[in-house]
């Protein structure tokens, strides 16, 4: 009785196979057991690589996964006729909820074997890992627009904004922690290409890199992911989706010059195109579920158009900010970010802190570039360059 106690669950003397379940982190381990019985619950012998597995195994993964997000609400909420100060939730909702089967006879089973009935989040008056992350982005993206620009790393705990909460001077490096936990640095091989469009005015041209490409610091203007008098080069995967991306702001008489440009050696950037999938909370990895749900939030928030009514560019100081502390606090020499363009779902916009210096023109003797452009691509583009 003890043990059943201490590990919160009983045995069920039936075999389950991996088919009636539908958790993909249950059905491999139902799989992994390798069994060849007849299911209990749907009379089917497996085939290859389907297989089945004694219940418990089932259940104690159940059990397992909602004691790490969910606990005895006896133990820590307060009771005046009833639970106060948070949501409770009972085991017959939790079950379904987590869509773990569509098979009444499993669920029943389960419920039998598991031994608490209710449940609460862990420390229930306190944010969960997930919104301490979500909230204190959100507070953060307050904070140094309309508060603090520039000392914001000053630790200050007043910031603190309830129990679990993060302090905004903490703010930059959880997400960081974040990415870096859901491995979003890749490696851009050399010869990646990208477009850069470079607006002007009619009868204007451009063709040397030096020109189309990172503009110098003392013409770098405010950007989504760098600050004005930083210079960075933005670019877009195809030359369509530069054209769109410049065609979103010029005015309907400009023109643009556009080239291609590569890179010449391999380059770790931050992935942020494809939001990366949430673990199921039964499978071995669910400790990466808050900051990877934390993640789709984040990716949403930071890739959205800008407002064009934002003559300040005050939405790009978070970004910005925040692209800073990739560069420089994750590990491996971190030297752009990738996002989805707006313009279409098939193309990748960047932003690669490669300074005007260490762009040149593919014909040029250059050892020091990063990024190299291709005369042959440079094209003039007429006006109006947004698509019709």
């Amino acid at each position: 009785m003890e043990l059943i106690e201490s590990r919160g669950w009983s045995e069920t003397d039936t075999v389950i196979c991996s088919s009636c379940v539908t958790d993909e982190a249950l059905q491999e381990a139902v799989r992994a057991e390798g069994g060849d019985d007849p299911c209990d619950y749907c009379d089917e012998t497996p085939v290859a690589p389907e297989g089945t597995a004694p219940f418990d195994v089932i259940t104690e993964l159940v059990v397992d996964g909602l004691r790490s997000e969910y606990e005895d609400p006896n133990q820590s909420m307060g009771w005046e006729g009833g639970y106060v100060g948070a949501i409770t939730h009972d085991t017959w909702d939790l079950v379904w909820d987590l869509e773990i089967t569509e098979i009444e006879k499993v669920h029943d089973d389960l419920l039998r074997a598991i031994q608490l009935d209710l449940w609460c989040q862990r420390d229930p008056y306190a944010a969960t890992p997930t919104q301490a992350l979500t909230w204190g982005w959100q507070g953060f993206r307050d904070y140094v627009k309309h508060r603090r620009r520039f000392t914001f790393l000053v630790q200050d705990d007043s910031t603190l904004d309830g129990a679990g909460s993060l302090p905004m001077h903490a703010v930059p490096s959880a997400v960081v922690n974040a990415v870096a936990e859901s491995d979003l640095v890749i490696t851009l091989p050399a010869g990646t290409e990208y477009w850069r469009a470079r607006v002007h005015e009619p009868g204007e041209s451009y063709e040397t890199a030096a020109d189309i490409g990172t503009p110098p610091d003392s013409l770098a203007r405010d950007n989504r992911m760098s600050p004005k008098g930083i210079g960075a080069f933005y670019g877009a995967s195809s030359a369509g989706g530069a054209q769109a991306e410049v065609g979103g702001y010029a005015s309907p008489t400009q023109e643009a010059s556009l080239g291609c440009f590569s890179t010449t050696v391999p380059l770790n950037v931050v992935d942020l195109r494809v939001p990366p999938s949430v673990p199921s909370l039964f499978a071995s990895d669910r400790h990466l579920r808050p900051s990877r749900q934390f993640l789709h939030d984040f990716i949403a928030d930071v890739t959205k158009v800008a407002d064009p009514a934002d003559s300040q560019y005050l939405e790009y100081v978070p970004t910005q900010v925040v692209a800073e502390h990739f560069r420089y606090e994750l590990a491996g020499n971190v030297r752009g970010v990738l996002w989805q363009s707006s313009k279409g779902s098939d193309v990748t916009s960047c932003v690669l802190f490669i300074p005007s210096d260490e762009v040149a023109d593919g014909s040029a003797v250059a050892p020091d570039a990063l990024l190299v452009l291709d005369p042959a691509s440079v094209t003039e583009l007429a006006a109006p360059l947004k698509p019709a």
